[in-house]
């Protein structure tokens, strides 16, 4: 992966289409390693954030040394990650001064206690990344080049890339171990009586359910927007997910489906009747066979549904789960709100794994950055697949996806592409109002 990832960074800095590509390219491969320092490996999403930071470093000084340095435009949203990043940084620091011997679970298991002036490997990963994280928002809310497809890009690549390495089973060839080389992963094969599961190429089920989402959420709002041989593909695509999704074995892809599902019928809804639209008969006829269907299918659904929750809550990896949050939201009382820095502490849900080390101001400025972009952009088409892939994304982690950090990089590019598109909307000249 490293040759590729270089490959990658090349072809994003020569690219006329900018280095967005670059970033969308090496998301694509989530649990692949670029580079392994010690025993800190490097996605390959981070490694080709570097470039993005250079970029915006130059930007930096250019704006510095021209007269216009003033007038540098101030991106929506990015003001709340800014703040992110140095509440991060401070809570890292001061958080072993406060909490002295306060017991921790830090990724890799086993349990360790904060101490005074001591700073983890993993605290300093996880600090880079973040900052990483955070120039990646900016240089590509401030690029000329790259869209909703930057998103898409990532997301239906790592569909595919899972298909080929599903197939492999029926005899297709396949680097084995190539695009999921990551040593900072436990990869998830078997269950626990020795049935093979589906993983793709992430490190196990759930992390295939939830990116096979985020491509449905993505392709599913996407192909209103093209046509001909794109649209088919986009079909095609969502097919794809959904099958590998269905044979994952992970109880995430159902549950965050089905939460998935109740949030755009509500979307759809609220929409429709805000807007005080109206429906033609294709229209109610759809609406009417889809009541119908419903009476039908909602009952097994459920049913479906509940079986799938029950067998997951009686099983081990639930139990393990709950504990390492609840032990996370014990840390969030236990500090006060503070948090115990980045790297200190994982949980198994995104909203525990927060909490517990960014503390209350952190995960409320997270929110607000989200909430920003989403708020300002949610009435533009061209951009809204990516909405619905932050939101997919984001259902996702906080039912098994703990790591601010992402190494897919969709949630970064995805606050990126909305930046992008908040910033050109805020631009656009106000029409003056003429005489009558």
């Amino acid at each position: 992966m490293t040759l590729l990832t270089v490959v990658v960074v090349l072809y994003g800095v020569l690219s006329a289409r900018g280095y967005g590509r670059a970033l969308a390219l090496a998301g694509a491969t989530p649990v692949g390693a670029a580079v392994v320092l010690g025993s800190v490996a490097v996605p390959t999403f981070y490694a080709a954030a570097l470039g993005a930071a250079v970029g915006v470093a130059l930007r930096f000084l250019q704006h510095v040394r021209s007269s216009a340095g003033d007038e540098v435009d101030r991106v929506p949203g990015v003001r709340p990650l800014v703040l992110l990043l140095v509440v991060s940084i401070v809570v890292t620091l001061v958080a072993p001064m406060l909490f002295n011997g306060l017991p921790v679970l830090p990724s890799g298991g086993g349990q360790l206690h904060l101490a005074s002036g001591v700073l983890t490997k993993s605290n300093i990963a996880q600090i880079a990344y973040l900052s990483l994280s955070v120039c990646v928002v900016v240089y590509l809310a401030r690029s000329r080049t790259g869209g909703a497809e930057l998103v898409g890009t990532a997301a239906i690549l790592a569909t595919v890339l899972s298909l080929w390495a599903w197939s492999s089973r029926y005899g297709v060839p396949y680097p084995t171990g190539v695009f999921d080389n990551s040593p900072s992963f436990a990869f998830i094969d078997t269950l626990p009586g020795g049935r093979l599961r589906v993983r793709g190429i992430f490190s196990e089920p759930a992390g295939l359910a939830g990116s096979c989402l985020i491509t449905i959420a993505y392709a599913t709002s996407r192909v209103g927007l093209v046509t001909g041989v794109r649209r088919l593909g986009l079909v095609l695509v969502i097919a794809i997910a959904l099958t590998l999704g269905s044979i994952s074995t992970s109880a995430t892809f159902f549950v965050a489906g089905a939460l998935l599902a109740a949030v755009a019928v509500a979307v759809g809804a609220s929409r429709f009747l805000l807007r005080r639209g109206t429906l033609s008969g294709v229209a109610v006829t759809t609406v009417c066979a889809v009541a119908i269907a419903a009476l039908w299918a909602l009952p097994r659904l459920t049913n479906f549904l509940g079986a799938v929750v029950e067998d997951k809550v009686g099983s081990s990896s639930f139990d393990d789960r709950s504990g390492v949050d609840d032990y996370a939201y014990k840390l969030t009382f236990d500090t006060f709100g503070f948090g115990v820095g980045l790297g200190s502490n994982r949980a198994s849900s995104f909203a525990a794994s927060l909490l517990s080390t960014v503390g209350v101001l952190g995960t409320l400025l997270f929110v607000a950055a989200v909430v920003v972009l989403l708020r300002d952009t949610w009435h533009l088409r061209a951009v809204r697949p990516v909405a619905w892939a932050l939101t997919a994304l984001l259902i996702t982690k906080v039912i098994s996806g703990p790591d601010l950090a992402d190494s897919s990089g969709i949630l970064w590019m995805s606050l990126g592409v909305l930046g992008r598109a908040a910033l050109a909307r805020s631009s656009l000249p106000v029409p003056r109002p003429t005489r009558a």
